[in-house]
């Protein structure tokens, strides 16, 4: 479902509260419901192993949060802190392993503000 990211239909009761006509309207405040939304955000917007930069996700969370009381913004930051996404240089991925993450000599060179 990842080329529309946005849902038709069949959304299960837990969700209904929080998305509705493909729209994300609030999250949750417990953790735990919030993870279930977050998962069904991720699961449909994004393919697991694609390898995506931050403008695309932006666009993508975007349309997910059109007319909501939650930016964008805000969702992107919960779905890395909830693991159901990795970020690396810019780039996201469901499958934290697909996405390149620098080497020692890379971070080191970095860390001395020489990159």
């Amino acid at each position: 479902m990842a080329a529309g990211c946005v849902p038709s239909g069949g959304m299960s009761a837990e969700l209904s509260p929080f998305i509705r006509e493909g729209r994300l309207v609030s999250l949750p405040a417990r953790q735990a419901r919030r993870r279930v939304v977050l998962a069904h955000i991720a699961q449909a917007c994004f393919e697991r192993d694609v390898v995506y930069d931050e403008s695309t996700v932006d666009e993508r969370l975007r349309r997910w949060c059109e007319g909501g009381a939650v930016d964008h913004v805000t969702v992107r930051r919960y779905l890395i802190e909830a693991e159901l996404m990795a970020r690396a240089d810019g780039r996201y991925c469901r499958n934290a392993l697909a996405l390149p993450y620098p080497n020692t000599a890379e971070r080191y060179v970095e860390s001395m503000g020489l990159s």
